[in-house]
Parts: structure tokens; sequence; C-alpha cells
């Protein structure tokens, strides 16, 4: 029962389904991260007040974990530990980074975690954070300009 109540949480889908979290008439935060990425552990406590912040403010906000299907687990765990469970999240399906750079529209994007890429309402890409951001006040400018 528990098994199942965590696979609800977080589910597990292919790198087509991330378009269709753009353009629905608001700002949208995509970050992408995994349970193994060193950095994404040491980004996301300075970034979660941030995320926790946004869907308030009127901005969509998804946490996408490239982690294998398999690892679904550890995923699963670093979300709790983090205090995110609140927020949408799901496991892209994605053996290999080129589909993922081309869903959200950034053909810089190699791959590299932590990712953070800023949508306007219509969907058009504002701000992309390859690697980790730096400063949470950055976000907050991107998400401003993406508000605009």
């Amino acid at each position: 029962m528990l098994l199942a109540l965590l696979l609800a949480a977080l589910p597990v889908r292919p790198v087509s389904e991330v378009p269709r979290l753009l353009g629905q008439g608001k700002p949208a935060v995509l970050h992408f991260w995994a349970s193994w990425c060193g950095a994404c552990r040491d980004e996301l406590p300075a970034l979660r007040s941030r995320l926790l912040a946004l869907p308030a403010r009127g901005v969509s906000v998804e946490l996408i974990t490239i982690d294998r299907p398999e690892d679904h687990a550890l995923a699963e765990q670093m979300l709790a530990e983090f205090k995110l469970g609140s927020l949408p999240a799901l496991l892209i399906d994605a053996p290999a980074p080129d589909p993922v750079a081309a869903a959200v529209g950034e053909p810089k994007w190699d791959g590299t975690l932590p990712a953070t890429f800023v949508y306007d309402a219509r969907g058009k890409l504002v701000r992309s954070f390859i690697g980790r951001i730096g400063s949470p006040a950055a976000l907050d400018a991107a998400v401003r300009a993406a508000s605009r």
C-alpha cells in the first residue's frame, strides 16, 4: 500500500510529455535534478523556499528528476528529505540528454544538472540556468521577467 502511494506521488513519464507542462496560461519553472547529483543536493536547500513560494505567485513549478525508473525510491527519498513533496514532480524516462534538451527548447543544454528553465505564459523559454543558479534572487528575477 505504501509503495503504491509513493509511486503515485512521482509518476514516470516519457520525455515527450515535457512540452505539455508549458504554455498553459501562466509562467512555468521546470527544475531538473537527480538523486545521484551532488550539485543538485547542494542547490535544493537554497532554492527550496523560492520554489515552494512560486505557485502562490501564479507560477507553475515542476520538479523533474532524470533518475532511472528503477531508482524511483531514491528520487522519492530526496524529495522527502528536502521537504518538496507539495510540489508537482515527475521522473522522466530518458536514457539520453538530446531528447530532453529538445523538449525544453534549450539546444545549449547538454544534460548538465541541476538545470532550471523559466517560461512565460505562452510557453516561450525566457531564461535557462544550466548548472547551479548561483543565487535564488536570479531565479526571482527570471520569474518576474516571465510574468510580464
